[in-house]
């Protein structure tokens, strides 16, 4: 346990200096706007799919931790080619493209191992307190390496796109080869240091006889318009999430400080009230602070409407940071609480799945607004705007008040840093095999006796 804390943070450290930067190295090497789009939400669907596949792994496995070491070791292999060809003037946006799913398609192909491997490693008493202190050192490690990526772009190509953009002779690239080099070391680091910690035997996954099962029962129906209607608020948020970076890098002309600075600014937003939201959690329940956050966050794209600086720009992002803290952390508690552990794995995989193909076609579509009908970008602000608060006023007839629920308190719920989102900062995803006091063998059969009527 003392050793995954350190692995975290060189997890952290690869998210911080490596990860936060792709989209802005897209700005930088001119990417069309569907690159740009792609180069974001490529990624997702290409690491939910992976996380998919995962599962069938895991089901014909005996030890989880040569997967999880040899997913980690192909991601650091995957950015230190990058580093290269970055250093050597021979990245384009299509590399970056390929380089990115490649580095999420590694990254999520180890998730579910790794969640279930420290499901089962983490005693379940000290599991809401262990995760809760391993991810205060993530946040800390990830907002250094933000900060250290930024000085470092700023340093070695100083002015930002747009001053590259005035000197055709050059487009940089020094200073990525440098971030992406420090981002494989550490994830390397974090390889080792997963090869080094123990692994208790792997009593593998339920038979998928028992997820089909589920799905037929009434709970499952629910857990279903759950997934469906989030997914499709995530397709009115890539509409506009993907390019809201290239607005601020091209369109404002911000240098790679202030995009530290905005980026550092959503992730201490998004950190800070993370626990005031799971105290509206426990008090008012999951369901209505889903509701509430959704609004909120469906309000995020309005202040790029009228920005014309980084001041508007850091209000909004850290808005952004707290309206998607609410957000997130309701999902899964709502997930978890309508869901029991046997079928977490497979249920989560199958929302990753439906998230990451609702944001592929949002970027999608947003890229064709653009290209086809020549959009501005605040015209796709605007466009996500309207999707987003569409949804979320329909949101609570779709998501139903249950008799089933199982109240998740905050000691009960474990997360897990998994990466950075633009649309929202560092993505929160909860450990599925964690166990909550009703989600116990009996709940595990009455859910059964269920899925049999039906």
């Amino acid at each position: 346990m003392r050793l995954s804390i350190i692995e975290g943070m060189a997890f952290a450290l690869m998210v911080g200096v490596g990860e936060t930067f792709f989209l802005a190295d897209a700005t930088r090497l001119a990417g069309s706007r569907l690159q740009q789009g792609l180069v974001v939400t490529l990624p997702l669907f290409a690491g939910a799919v992976g996380q998919v596949l995962n599962l069938f792994v895991l089901a014909r496995i005996r030890s989880r931790r040569p997967l999880v070491v040899a997913a980690a070791l192909g991601q650091a292999l995957v950015l230190a080619g990058l580093a290269y060809l970055s250093g050597t003037g021979r990245s384009t946006p299509e590399i970056l493209i390929a380089a990115a799913t490649l580095a999420a398609i590694f990254g999520q192909s180890g998730a579910a191992a790794w969640s279930s491997w420290f499901g089962d490693l983490v005693p379940a008493a000290r599991r809401g307190r262990y995760f809760g202190r391993r991810n205060r050192f993530i946040y800390a490690t990830t907002f250094a390496g933000v900060l250290l990526g930024g000085q470092l772009l700023q340093q070695l190509e100083p002015g930002g796109p747009a001053a590259m953009a005035m000197n055709s002779d050059s487009r940089g690239g020094s200073g990525f080869a440098v971030i992406y080099a420090i981002a494989a070391l550490a994830r390397a680091l974090s390889a080792a240091l997963h090869a080094r910690t123990p692994e208790p035997r792997f009593g593998g996954l339920p038979p998928r006889s028992r997820t089909f099962a589920y799905f037929a029962t009434e709970q499952g129906r629910d857990i279903t318009r759950l997934v469906s209607v989030g997914a499709l608020f995530y397709l009115t948020v890539y509409i506009a999430s993907p390019y809201f970076t290239p607005y601020m890098l091209e369109d404002l002309g911000f240098e790679y400080w202030q995009y530290m600075v905005v980026c550092a600014t959503l992730i201490v937003a998004k950190v800070a009230f993370l626990s005031l939201w799971g105290r509206s959690v426990d008090h008012r329940g999951a369901r209505p602070s889903l509701l509430l956050a959704a609004l909120l966050t469906s309000i995020i794209p309005l202040p790029f409407l009228w920005a014309d600086g980084l001041g508007w720009v850091l209000a909004a992002q850290a808005f952004s940071g707290v309206a998607w803290g609410g957000y997130e952390l309701s999902m899964f508690t709502l997930m978890l609480g309508r869901t029991y552990r046997r079928v977490r794995p497979q249920v989560f995989a199958l929302q990753g799945l439906a998230n990451g193909t609702a944001q592929l076609v949002g970027s999608l579509l947003g890229a064709l607004a653009v290209s086809v009908f020549s959009a501005k970008l605040v015209w796709l602000f605007a466009l996500s705007f309207a999707g987003r608060f569409a949804v979320a006023l329909i949101m609570p007839r779709a998501v139903r008040e249950v008799s089933w629920e199982t109240p998740v308190p905050r000691g009960k719920l474990s997360l897990r840093v998994a990466g950075f989102r633009v649309s929202g900062g560092l993505g929160l995803r909860p450990v599925p095999e964690a166990d909550v006091e009703n989600t116990d063998e009996g709940t595990d059969e009455r859910s059964d006796k269920r899925a049999r009527r039906a």
